[in-house]
């Protein structure tokens, strides 16, 4: 049988340990920046209280021409609270499709990631292309700067 006095022991080393590891991961999440996804666009942000703007250089493009001549786009977005926010931001393109990521920034072994899906429409002629006009995917942005760990690991 388990004593009263064992429960209390586990119990303060479980607190003791979490008070430990949440003191490990104190570190803040600093959005603003600029960030590259694992495809090579770039997201430059600049973070303002609970706003974010800033502009991304796509690598990717469905049609030829459809992000712009220079392929990016005025990024606007809101910032949540606390040490690993979660965001949203939005990109309109060139011929009028636009994309948005909702996400997080974690730290993981000393080094800020955006980890985000996304969603990107499609400018459609009628209702009934409607079905093929939205993608969805997932990205993951790293900093540029080089991490506390020396280097960007997934």
């Amino acid at each position: 049988m388990v004593s009263l006095l064992g429960v209390q022991r586990v119990l303060l080393c479980v607190f003791v340990l979490s008070c430990s590891c949440s003191d490990v991961q104190g570190a803040e999440c600093n959005m603003t920046g600029v960030w590259i996804n694992t495809l090579g666009s770039v997201l430059t942000l600049h973070a303002d209280g609970g706003s974010l703007s800033g502009s991304l250089h796509t690598t990717v493009e469905q049609n030829p021409g459809a992000a712009g001549g220079d392929m990016t786009g005025k990024l606007m977005g809101v910032l949540g609270k606390g040490k690993q926010p979660t965001f949203a931001m939005s990109v309109r393109w060139h011929k009028g499709s636009v994309t948005a990521w909702v996400g997080q920034c974690f730290i993981k072994a000393g080094c800020p990631i955006l980890r985000t899906v996304w969603l990107l429409r499609s400018e459609e002629t009628s209702e009934g292309n409607n079905w093929k006009a939205t993608r969805v995917g997932e990205d993951i942005f790293y900093a540029q700067k080089k991490c506390d760990n020396g280097g960007n690991e997934e």
